[in-house]
């Protein structure tokens, strides 16, 4: 049976104590009905060792002390604060639970290392040590057997140290190709090897997840019209039902790739899409040259082809609605955030990397229609996330703690289910103002439980 947590706010190293000897306060010794001297096993993580426990009754509450030795068997995180639960079952001290961010790339030569979510981890790292939970980043290039090099937060600084492999890793590789080349899959083999829990498993492109929610009855009626674009046929199919239609990648992120194709009449097409930093239109006055335009694009990845929906609009600006999930500390979904993202005037995808802006949803759907309405508008939002949330547990293999969920609300107040985002973007953290996400605490709450800490 596991004890109490023991919060660590001090791991002091100490040199005149036996080798393998731990010492905690009288307190905590009480709370787990502890005799001293006792022999038990610590543990941190894939290691372990016997030592000697022994009771302090000058020692502060919130302190335990080592010997150098323990600290380098066990590859003790230093400088952190920490949690401590005992097994009296099996007389086991488990530290923990250590947290890992895994990324594709760090760059130390540049102010932000970890890239556009450099600001967000950051945050992670703070709200970690509040809630005694060690945290380090680190990229899946960096690992060496059970040891990886990685960087922890001290003093507002990134620190590169050595570190034991985490108990549970965050999985923020950005790009597919990295994820699934021949390295990434030996990182992830090498996790089931040491049984080290990792969310969020991988990416999933759009035909999948659209499958997904198009089996689910409940969902159905909030999917667009959607194909797999294998052929001409698909796309002469499509115009005979929508005058305009998109065409998206299979694997895109922030709007990359995306292509708007409007009919304006048998013979005249408008082509937009994205070119270098900004967008291009082009005027094709035939199918054929309608379909040479888009060769060149559509050939060299995979396409699915979707009717467009007209939605609601500021100032001639697109709007979608972001729905954040996180699982909780119980394994359930909860909703962490609702924002709008309204795009710039003119502009195809409202994507906040596209140079479009946030707002709180509900201070945008009362813009648009009652209070009422936009009430009961926010809270069909976040059902529908929680359902599609459900349906990818369901459906895709891997563990999934994190997810964001695309929605838009066209002009008859319809609500249509757009994409969901496997990694949501960390983006818009730039614009809250210095303000802590509660999504952050979450996250790291439900990493946490996954170590059963």
């Amino acid at each position: 049976m596991l004890s109490f947590t023991f919060y660590i706010n001090n791991m002091e190293i100490s040199h005149y104590i036996k080798t393998n000897q731990v010492i905690i306060p009288k307190k905590v010794a009480s709370l787990w009905n502890i005799q001293s001297p006792m022999t038990a096993t610590m543990c941190n993580h894939i290691l372990s060792m016997s030592v000697e426990v022994v009771v302090d009754p000058l020692l502060d509450d919130s302190t335990m002390k080592l010997q150098s030795t323990v600290f380098s068997k066990l590859a003790i995180p230093k400088q952190e604060r920490i949690q401590c639960i005992y097994d009296s079952a099996n007389m086991k001290f488990h530290l923990g639970p250590t947290v890992g961010v895994v990324l594709g790339d760090i760059r130390t030569d540049i102010e932000e290392p970890f890239g556009i979510i450099t600001p967000y981890i950051k945050e992670m790292a703070k709200q970690a040590s509040k809630l005694f939970i060690p945290f380090f980043v680190f990229s899946y290039k960096n690992v060496n057997g059970s040891f990886v090099d990685g960087f922890v937060l001290r003093d507002n600084k990134w620190c590169e140290e050595n570190f034991l492999l985490p108990q549970v890793i965050y999985n923020r590789i950005g790009r597919r190709d990295q994820e699934f080349s021949t390295r990434g899959q030996n990182f992830f083999n090498l996790l089931k090897e040491f049984h080290i829990p990792y969310f969020n498993d991988q990416f999933i492109h759009k035909w999948k997840t659209f499958t997904f929610f198009y089996n689910e009855p409940i969902l159905q009626p909030y999917i667009p019209e959607t194909r797999h674009l294998r052929s001409k046929k698909d796309l002469l199919d499509m115009f005979e039902r929508y005058t305009s239609i998109y065409l998206k990648p299979f694997w895109g992120k922030e709007g990359s790739g995306i292509i708007l194709i409007e009919k304006q009449s048998e013979n005249r097409y408008l082509i937009t899409y994205p070119q270098d930093s900004d967008w291009e239109t082009k005027i094709s006055t035939s199918l054929n040259e309608l379909l040479m335009l888009l060769k060149d694009r559509i050939n060299r990845r995979l396409y699915l082809v979707q009717q467009k929906i007209y939605t609601k609009e500021i100032f001639d600006s697109a709007i979608d609605f972001r729905i954040l999930c996180i699982k909780n500390h119980r394994g359930y979904w909860e909703t962490c955030s609702s924002i709008a993202r309204i795009g710039q005037k003119n502009k195809i995808v409202s994507n906040l990397s596209q140079g479009g802006t946030q707002k709180k949803s509900i201070d945008v759907l009362e813009n648009l229609m009652s209070k009422n309405e936009a009430l009961q508008m926010d809270r069909l939002l976040r059902e529908l996330a929680l359902q599609c949330a459900n349906v990818i547990d369901q459906e895709a293999s891997g563990i999934y703690g994190e997810l964001g969920f695309d929605f838009m609300v066209d002009n008859r107040n319809r609500v249509w289910i757009l994409e969901v985002n496997i990694k949501p973007s960390k983006s818009e953290f730039r614009q809250m103002e210095g303000k802590t996400p509660p999504s952050i605490i979450q996250i790291l709450l439900f990493a946490a439980s996954l170590t059963h800490f």
